[in-house]
C-alpha cells in the first residue's frame, strides 16, 4: 500500500519536474519507517538482488549502437571527458573523506558521477554507507536538475546549431501504464526477468564483482548492441516501482545518529558538488568550438549525471538530443563498469581505514554483509 501511494505521489511531482522523486520518496518513506519504529528492518536479499538485476538490464538496453553511429565524430571526444569527471570525481572525494565524516569508498561512490540509482543500490554490497552515498546522489541529481535549464540558457549561442536530433534512449517519456516500451508487454517483461536471472547466474559463476548488477548489464547491453530483441528495458510503472524500492532499502537503515550526521554534512557536500559541476561544465565549454558543437550540446552531454533532467532540458531547445543522450548513455555505462575497479584501488590504497558518520552497529553491519 506504501508503494501504490509512493507511485501516486511521485506521478505528479514527476509531471512538476522533480528529479527521481520515485526513488527519492521511497528513500524518505523507508526511513519514515525506521524512525518511528525504531526497529532494524530490512530488504529481503532476494528483493534487493532482483532489484539490482533489473536496474542492471535497464541501464543496458540504453546502448543502441544506430543512435551512437550518428554522432560518433563529436561524441568520442565528449565522453572521453567520463575519465576526466572520473579522476576529479575521485579527487574530490578524496578530500572529502580527509574531513573525517566517511571513507574514502562511500564519498567515492556518493560522487562519483552517473548511474545514481544503480551507485545507490550496489553501494551496501561493495561495503560502503548506502545511506551517505544515496545523500550525496541524490542531492547532485537534484543540483545538476535545478541549474541545467538556467545555465543551459545562459551560455546559448544566439543561433545554436544542432537541432533537435530524435531523442534516442534516455529520452524523457511520459509516465504511462507501460510497463515495457513495446506492444506485447508479458513478452517485454518475460525477455528482462530472464536477462536479469542469466546475467545475475553468469556474473556469479566467473566471480564478476557487483554481480546483481553488472552481470545483467552486460547481457542486456550485449543483446541490445546485436539487434536480438528489443522493448524489454523496465519503463512506466516497471522503472518506477523499481526506483520505490532502492529508496525503501535504504530508507529503512537511517537512524536517529545518521540523521544528524547528514545534518552536518550538508555544506561540505553542496561544496563538493558545485565545484565537480563547475569545473567539468567549464571543460565542455571550452571545447565546444573545437568540436564544432554549441556550447549547450557540449554542457548538456556532460554534466556529471541527472541524465533524465538533462534530456527533459534538451527536449525544450534546439540541442541535439541525439548527441546529447549518446554521450550521457556511455558516460552512465562507463562510470558503472569503473565501480569495481574504483573499490578495489580504494581498497589497496587506504585499507578503509578512515572513519564513518554515524559508525553505529548497524553501519558496521552494513559493511560486513558486502
Amino acid at each position: 500500500m506504501i508503494s501504490v501511494g509512493i507511485l501516486a505521489v511521485s506521478a505528479a511531482l514527476e509531471r512538476l519536474g522533480a528529479p527521481a522523486p520515485q526513488l527519492l520518496l521511497g528513500l524518505f518513506a523507508g526511513a519514515v519507517i525506521a524512525l518511528r519504529d525504531g526497529q532494524r528492518r530490512r530488504m529481503s536479499q532476494t528483493v534487493d538482488q532482483s532489484v539490482q538485476a533489473l536496474i542492471g538490464v535497464m541501464i543496458g538496453a540504453y546502448l543502441q549502437i544506430s543512435v551512437l553511429r550518428d554522432v560518433v565524430g563529436a561524441m568520442l571526444p565528449l565522453t572521453m571527458l567520463t575519465l576526466v569527471t572520473t579522476a576529479l570525481s575521485v579527487g574530490i572525494a578524496v578530500m572529502v573523506a580527509r574531513t573525517g565524516r566517511m571513507d574514502r569508498l562511500t564519498a567515492t561512490l556518493g560522487m562519483i558521477a552517473g548511474g545514481s540509482a544503480a551507485v545507490t543500490s550496489c553501494a551496501k554490497d561493495m561495503g560502503a554507507d548506502p545511506r551517505v552515498v544515496a545523500f550525496m546522489q541524490y542531492t547532485r541529481v537534484a543540483v545538476i536538475s535545478a541549474t541545467a535549464p538556467v545555465i543551459a540558457l545562459l551560455i546559448a549561442e544566439p543561433a545554436s546549431g544542432g537541432a533537435g536530433a530524435d531523442g534516442g534512449a534516455g529520452a524523457a517519456a511520459a509516465w504511462s501504464w507501460a510497463l515495457v516500451p513495446r506492444g506485447d508487454q508479458l513478452a517485454g517483461v518475460s525477455i528482462a526477468l530472464v536477462l536479469a536471472a542469466v546475467g545475475m547466474r553468469l556474473a556469479r559463476g566467473i566471480g564478476l564483482p557487483s554481480a546483481a548488477l553488472l552481470g545483467p548489464m552486460l547481457l542486456s547491453a550485449l543483446v541490445t548492441a546485436l539487434g536480438l530483441t528489443h522493448g524489454y528495458s523496465p519503463s512506466g510503472l516497471f522503472k518506477e516501482a523499481l526506483l520505490v524500492l532502492v529508496g525503501l532499502e535504504v530508507g529503512l537503515r537511517f537512524d536517529q545518529e545518521t540523521v544528524q550526521a547528514l545534518k552536518r554534512m550538508i555544506p561540505l557536500v553542496l561544496g563538493a558538488i558545485v565545484l565537480l559541476c563547475g569545473v567539468i561544465g567549464g571543460i565542455a565549454v571550452g571545447l565546444a568550438p573545437v568540436l564544432g558543437v554549441s556550447r549547450v550540446d557540449a554542457y548538456l552531454a556532460t554534466t556529471p549525471g541527472g541524465i533524465n533532467a538533462v534530456l527533459a532540458s534538451a527536449s525544450t531547445s534546439d540541442a541535439h538530443l541525439g548527441l546529447i543522450s549518446s554521450v550521457q548513455t556511455l558516460r552512465l555505462f562507463l562510470m558503472v563498469l569503473l565501480l569495481p575497479a574504483l573499490q578495489g584501488w580504494l581498497s589497496r590504497s587506504s585499507g578503509r581505514s578512515a572513519g564513518r558518520p554515524a559508525e553505529t552497529a548497524e553501519t558496521a553491519e552494513a559493511a560486513g554483509e558486502a
